[in-house]
């Protein structure tokens, strides 16, 4: 009994320190893991800090903006010098230009990042809409001592019309065409809208058409001048511009309020109905979407800083993609204006829900499948263990060397076991590491016996 004792004894003392030594080796590579996640995690805050609070480079968009001094020009420059207080990264250059045809083409150099255009404008599929600004209406002015009243009696008459090759000029001849006007049978001549004005209140010539918005500068001094100098303009009636919309979508039919010129005597006398074509800012869909959407939030958030400046800027407004045809959405724009829509999540939360429940299931399912399977593995391994210690028990017991040689034999079958189960995964590595340091200490206490019975039998 004193042997088997000693005999142990000395197998747990060769047994403890490799185990301390497992235990140790564990300990210092999940210290070591925990610091490597932890320094990953302080690395991945600071990047992110740094990213989203990093100085943003100053961004400026060249923007193509029409006629000096017209509408779209000068509503342009309010624009730069509101984005220029309210942004810290994005800036405009106004640039003065011909017409429409002239900015498209610089759009499409990549001579500007923005224009403004009429929408009846034609455009290649690179080009992408921001907002509309403003109405631009189709207007036929004449002194009312002329005895025009209606567009079939501009035959025969002088009528100055805009310089030959520009937008307004083709949109002269798109109302001639649906009134059948013809070329021959009017005296028209091409000219600036200033020179125009002051002709017409001259006598030189009987009528002129143009097409600005109601709130044009050099409109609204035509009418300033002819009340001073106590003339009475009438502007036309275009009575079919619902039908000329049918003809061309891009344009629309609108409504001259009355008195919108002068009160009194009130210019025009009545509601009149006329050709309506909206005035758009475009950008290509290559400029950057997030500038584009902080300009477009700057047009809209900060509109009353705008009308202030400028009084037509009240016009500016969202897209409508059910009216007509319209140039599709610049990505930028369309992300500020479904800013308010409900997110995917938002909009599938009970199916997201239904699926994380789900999903919560078949984890919590597969969880318990493996807390079954690693017990299996550790109730497998402990059958093994106590199979060693059963052998051990027996080697204590021999006191013969076949029975020895015997044990020996059943301890290397039970590790050829142990190996293949380790290959098919019915035990697990940290299970085989337990086993592996038994069995060496199962092997050397039979070592031991038979050299002690050995010594014995000399």
């Amino acid at each position: 009994m004193a042997e088997r004792g000693e005999q142990q004894g000395i197998a747990r003392q060769r047994t403890a320190p490799r185990q301390a030594n497992l235990r140790s080796v564990r300990q210092t590579r999940g210290l070591a893991w925990s610091i490597v996640f932890g320094l990953v995690g302080l690395c991945a805050a600071a990047g992110g800090w740094l990213y989203f609070n990093r100085e943003q480079p100053l961004v400026t968009l060249k923007v193509a903006a029409g006629p000096y001094r017209s509408d779209s020009y000068e509503m342009m420059l309010d624009v730069a010098e509101v984005v220029e207080r309210q942004s810290k990264r994005l800036r405009l250059q106004v640039m003065p230009t011909r017409d429409s045809s002239t900015n498209i083409s610089i759009l499409n150099r990549h001579s500007a990042d923005l224009a403004t255009i009429r929408s009846d404008t034609p455009v290649i599929a690179d080009v992408k809409m921001v907002a509309e600004l403003f109405p631009d209406f189709f207007q036929i002015i004449t002194r009312e001592d002329r005895q025009i009243f209606s567009i079939r009696d501009l035959i025969g008459k002088k009528i100055a019309i805009p310089p030959f090759g520009t937008d307004e000029f083709r949109s002269f001849w798109s109302v001639g065409d649906h009134y059948d006007l013809p070329i021959d049978g009017l005296h028209w001549i091409a000219m600036p809208f200033a020179t125009a004005t002051r002709r017409l209140l001259d006598g030189d010539i009987d009528a002129i058409f143009t097409v600005r918005s109601l709130r044009d500068r050099l409109l609204l001094n035509l009418h300033e001048d002819a009340r001073l100098k106590r003339q009475r303009l009438r502007i036309l009636e275009i009575e079919q511009a619902r039908a000329i919309a049918v003809k061309r979508p891009f344009l629309r039919a609108g409504i001259i309020p009355k008195g919108t010129f002068s009160g009194a005597p009130a210019v025009p006398g009545s509601d009149i109905a006329a050709s309506v074509v909206s005035r758009i800012l475009v950008s290509r869909s290559d400029v950057d979407e997030a500038l584009i959407r902080e300009l477009t939030s700057i047009l809209f958030e900060h509109r009353l800083d705008l009308v202030i400046r400028f009084a037509l800027a009240s016009a500016i407004r969202q897209p409508d993609s059910t009216a007509g045809i319209t140039i599709p959405l610049h990505a930028g724009s369309q992300a500020y204006f479904d800013r308010d829509q409900p997110s995917f999540i938002q909009e599938n939360a009970e199916p997201i829900a239904l699926g994380v429940t789900v999903a919560g299931l078949l984890i919590s399912g597969l969880l318990t499948l493996r807390a079954r399977f690693t017990s299996g593995q550790k109730n497998r391994m402990d059958s093994y263990n106590y199979m060693l210690l059963e052998i051990a028990e027996q080697a204590r017991a021999t006191d013969t060397i076949e029975g020895l040689r015997q044990l020996r034999r059943e301890l290397y079958d039970i590790l050829e076991t142990v190996v293949r189960a380790l290959d098919t995964d019915e035990v697990t590595e940290e299970g085989f590491q337990s086993f592996s340091l038994l069995w060496e200490s199962v092997r050397e206490m039979i070592k031991d016996q038979g050299e002690m019975l050995s010594g014995r039998a000399a």
